[in-house]
């Protein structure tokens, strides 16, 4: 039995949600935290904005990150660290926000604090000239967290899976061509052939039967006009005479008619020639099959009639 067209998008829809959660089962949770660090000067901020892109630049610098390990005492190495810092500008601003990406949101908000007090403690100590301090604007707090998202994976699977499916069935469904039916009209015209046909063979049959039965009167009609032979007078007995031993001869050739045998054979033989005739044929040896003699053979007066209905097969 043939599964139905939305038994395979439920399956494929299910498969796609499976594999979205088995994706987020595989996936982390990273926690994001941030602090931000002002930057001050005598001279305003028309002395501090040229300097804002070193600063940057020194808040994820390996001596920053070597620092924060060394205090913090975390796993990995310094350079695993400056790979998670981030330092951006905040537009229209003196504001250096830093930013640190942990698997706990503790730590992430320990490194993140340590990291912009380090950067306070580099910018007094690296620029001088003019002379730079920072402090901090803003404690380090966590401010977002990317971690497994089993419900949106799993309808972002499920989705895909309903999508692919639907493809499919509809690029199948372009490939099956539906079989057309015939119209009314043909349907029509061939039930008219077949019972002008059946109407032909019955016709054929009635004739036939007629012809067989007329053939059978004229049978007996010639059968009733043959005289009766009297009974043979007795003769008195003759003297024997000597007996004279004389050759046998041959028995004559039979010449009486067609057997019904040889009629068959033709019919098998060269009737496929004749493929309107068979039909009539194979009737006419049927009924002629009640008057052969025992060694099937037709009487005599039949030859006329076999002469006429097989003529084609004779000549």
């Amino acid at each position: 039995m043939r599964a139905p067209w939305w038994s395979a998008v439920l399956v494929a829809t299910l498969l796609g949600a499976g594999i979205g959660s088995a994706v987020a089962g595989t996936g982390s949770v990273r926690y994001k935290a941030e602090a931000k660090v002002v930057v001050q000067a005598k001279g305003g901020p028309t002395e501090i904005r040229p300097l804002l892109p070193n600063v940057r630049e020194l808040a994820t610098s390996s001596l920053l990150a070597g620092n924060v390990d060394s205090t913090l005492r975390l796993p990995g190495s310094p350079a695993d660290l400056q790979k998670r810092l981030h330092a951006s500008i905040a537009p229209g601003s003196q504001v250096i926000a830093l930013a640190v990406t942990d698997s706990k949101s503790d730590r992430a908000r320990q490194i993140a604090q340590e990291s912009a007090v380090v950067l306070t403690q580099l910018v007094q100590a690296r620029f001088r000239t003019p002379p730079l301090t920072a402090a901090i604007l803003d404690p380090a707090h966590v401010v977002n967290r990317h971690g497994r998202r089993f419900l949106l994976d799993a309808l972002i699977g499920a989705a895909i899976g309903l999508a692919v499916s639907a493809a499919a069935l509809a690029a199948m469904r372009r490939d099956v061509v539906p079989a057309r039916a015939p119209s009314d009209g043909r349907l029509a015209a061939r039930e008219r052939q077949l019972e002008e046909r059946i109407a032909l063979v019955t016709r054929r049959e009635r004739e036939l039967a007629k012809r067989a039965g007329a053939l059978a009167r004229r049978e007996r009609a010639l059968q009733d006009r043959e005289p009766a032979v009297p009974p043979p007078v007795p003769t008195p007995e003759p003297e024997p005479a000597p007996t004279v031993v004389e050759p046998a001869l041959p028995a004559p050739a039979p010449t009486n008619g067609w057997t019904l045998g040889q009629l068959e054979r033709l019919v098998r033989d060269q009737g496929h020639a004749f493929p309107e005739r068979a039909a009539e044929w194979d009737a006419y040896l049927f009924y002629l099959r009640d008057y052969t003699e025992a060694d099937g053979r037709l009487p005599e007066n039949f030859r006329p009639l076999v002469e006429d209905v097989f003529a084609q097969l004779l000549g």
